[in-house]
């Protein structure tokens, strides 16, 4: 399920990635992780989510979204 839209996806439609050390990553295979699909990394509640996701400051979460826009 996709953390923004709440969508119901087939895992290949969907980024999994994680958060580790205030930085988004792809999934390893370790610990937690999180979907986001390809249409909601365009939106603006990405940036919330992000925040409450990985436990960080607005400034860092745009940094964050730039990085997941390139993926």
């Amino acid at each position: 399920m996709c953390v923004v839209c709440r969508g119901r996806l087939s895992q290949a439609e969907m980024l999994r990635l994680q958060c580790k050390n205030n930085e988004i990553i792809p999934f390893c295979g370790i610990g937690r992780s999180f979907y986001i699909c390809k249409d909601c990394i365009n939106n603006k509640k990405l940036d919330k989510i992000i925040q409450r996701i990985c436990k960080i400051d607005k400034t860092n979460s745009k940094i964050i979204i730039s990085k997941i826009k390139e993926m």
